[in-house]
């Protein structure tokens, strides 16, 4: 297979990647808007959606010509490669959507009291003092979003339990530019 081949077969993969992409963000945005509740939702799902549309970008080296110098034939895979590696990193745990940062934090909150975890607070973490976790929060509340992470691996599972237990009960709210 030649580049051109190749590049035909792109433009049409790459239409319905992006169609999927759009799908699931449409999906979530009108989840928020029929449910006027928020909601959570892990990261793996954005990991493997930006999986697969990186995936032809990648093997684009495959295709290129012998004559293509060494350095330009890997640069690309090389640079989105490492883009995926940082996303697996920074894509750990799960995004609320619908929240804003002082409703997040009483939820949050809450959750943790419900389970009866001790925890102590810091500007952008909570440390749980009764099993040595600490939970990495970010709240953005102008756009409405927040992420929750845990900072040990062996505490994975913990991670699951609060945001399965985590109801957020408090209303929808619409945020304005």
């Amino acid at each position: 297979m030649n580049i051109d081949v190749f590049l035909s077969v792109l433009k049409i993969v790459y239409p319905i990647l992006f169609g999927i992409m759009s799908t699931f963000f449409l999906v979530i945005g009108l989840k928020g808007i029929i449910t006027r509740r928020p909601f959570l939702v892990s990261n793996k799902w954005l990991l493997y959606f930006m999986f697969v549309v990186l995936i032809p970008t990648i093997l684009l080296f495959l295709f290129l010509p012998v004559t293509t110098s060494f350095l330009l034939k890997w640069f690309n895979p090389a640079v989105f490669t490492v883009v995926l590696v940082m996303m697996y990193i920074m894509l750990k745990g799960y995004s609320a959507f619908g929240v804003s940062d002082i409703t997040f934090r009483e939820a949050l909150i809450t959750t943790l009291e419900k389970l009866q975890l001790s925890h102590e607070e810091t500007l952008s973490s909570i440390r749980l003092t009764s099993v040595e976790a600490d939970l990495q929060v970010s709240i953005h509340s102008w756009i409405g979003t927040g992420m929750i992470k845990v900072k040990q691996r062996e505490h994975r599972a913990l991670l699951t339990q609060i945001v399965s237990e985590n109801e957020l009960p408090f209303p929808y709210v619409i945020y304005t530019i």
